[in-house]
């Protein structure tokens, strides 16, 4: 059963980030280089119901800028196996996209790409992009090296949904984009920090990383960074109220620097940002061969050295998300689209307890001020109720988009995109209070 940690005394805050009303806003903010070359979206996992009755927010790694603004500023973190398990697959795409010659005979026999197309007899307006992507990664697995591939990837949790294995799907064809190149067709015819799900879905992530070592030695890093922290997931049901696991959450976040210079992440957070986008290492360190003795001098199960002792400028937190280009052959039509696919949102739920309307961290109570999110100093102010319940506890929301491309010529008219990872605040106090 989910396990629910008091890691803290103080009371929750309020969520106080941007609400996205529909859809084609959360592409736009969450996914803003996608939305740039976009024409219209031509499917989605959210329906308009779930924007209609829950608080959403963009964010373009939903994973890990819910643990730093949980962390930073006092929400409740609800946290599913799927959503670290995402961001995983993630990172280990960006790394596979730009090894991919290096990595070929591990994942393919042939050489250059092979082409394959999934047809329906569904037309546009009736077909399921993500029911496709599933019979995509089906194609996929009778024609790569590992037939266990496939099911290493897709989550088998208690908590998976319908949803979640489409995600998975777009993110192994997005991996493997560099072996396959993937077309639908379209012939006439006639939708505190709670670990949700069992801890033996925790427990097999942590089984699920073995795996990675095969793919070289940085994938086998990795690895290692994540074990630690992945089994302080699995102890946190073992021993919820010991001092090692309140210190493991105590230590998922924080951001450090700023004024006129840059900001970093650090904490085991940061262990999920191994990789930027372009697939190069985020942190500079010496790789070493898995075989190594200085490779297995740092192997450990609990202790988080290693993973606290890195640090992630903000600017380059990787996207927590994965994308791929398909032909849609829409009854001899063809037009190019993208899917994508991952964490892409954070949505805030209220737990029912009193909003704490007081500011800064507890610790910094003792003292007459603290330094604000714009590193400005502030007088504190001891810890007050406001007998108010709100939007107090966070998630990150996985889910997959797919969009037709506009030509380049159309694209380039578009504004520059800005960046999501700190929207805007929410103008409306009575709505955030009322969890609307």
């Amino acid at each position: 059963m989910p396990i629910t940690l008091t890691t803290a005394k103080h009371p929750p805050h309020a969520w106080k980030f941007q609400r996205v009303a529909e859809a084609e806003e959360l592409f736009e903010q969450s996914c803003p280089k996608e939305h740039i070359g976009s024409k219209r979206l031509i499917g989605k996992s959210f329906t308009e119901d779930l924007f209609d009755t829950s608080y959403l927010s963009a964010s373009e790694n939903g994973f890990v800028w819910a643990v730093f603004h949980a962390y930073s500023h006092h929400h409740n973190l609800v946290l599913r196996p799927e959503d670290v398990w995402f961001t995983i697959l993630t990172q280990l795409s960006f790394f596979v996209i730009a090894h991919s010659e290096e990595l070929r005979y591990l994942f393919v026999s042939h050489k250059g790409t092979v082409h394959l197309e999934v047809p329906t007899n569904k037309t546009m307006d009736t077909v399921d992009f993500g029911d496709m992507a599933l019979i995509m990664s089906e194609f996929m697995e009778k024609r790569v090296v590992n037939p266990d591939l496939r099911n290493w990837i897709m989550p088998a949790f208690s908590t998976t949904t319908a949803s979640d294995e489409v995600v998975a799907a777009i993110i192994m064809m997005g991996s493997m984009q560099k072996y396959f190149s993937y077309e639908f067709v379209l012939r006439c015819g006639i939708p505190s920090v709670t670990l949700l799900g069992e801890r033996e879905d925790w427990a097999l992530m942590v089984t699920k990383l073995a795996q990675l070592a095969h793919l070289g030695d940085e994938p086998a890093r990795f690895a290692q960074l994540l074990r630690p922290v992945l089994n302080n997931f699995v102890a946190s049901f073992d021993n919820p109220e010991s001092p090692d696991t309140l210190s493991f959450w105590s230590k998922c976040a924080d951001r450090r620097g700023g004024a006129s210079g840059p900001t970093y992440l650090t904490g085991w957070i940061s262990v999920f940002c191994f990789w930027g986008n372009d697939g190069k290492l985020l942190y500079p360190e010496a790789i070493l061969p898995e075989c190594s003795r200085g490779f297995q001098a740092r192997n450990t199960k609990f202790g988080l050295d290693q993973a606290l002792s890195r640090r992630i400028d903000t600017d380059k937190v990787p996207l927590g998300y994965v994308s791929v280009p398909v032909t849609v052959n829409n009854t001899g039509k063809k037009f190019d689209a993208v899917m994508l696919a991952g964490l892409i949102g954070i949505q805030a739920t209220s737990s029912g307890a009193m909003l704490d309307g007081s500011r800064g961290h507890s610790y910094e109570r003792e003292l007459p001020y603290f330094v604000d999110d714009y590193y400005q100093m502030r007088p504190c102010n001891p810890v007050i109720l406001t007998g108010e319940t709100g939007l107090d506890s966070i998630q990150p929301v996985s889910g997959w988009l797919m969009y037709e491309k506009e030509m380049l010529k159309c694209a380039k008219k578009h504004k520059k995109h800005k960046k999501v990872h700190n929207p805007p605040r929410v103008l409306d106090w009575s709505l955030v209070r009322q969890g609307k």
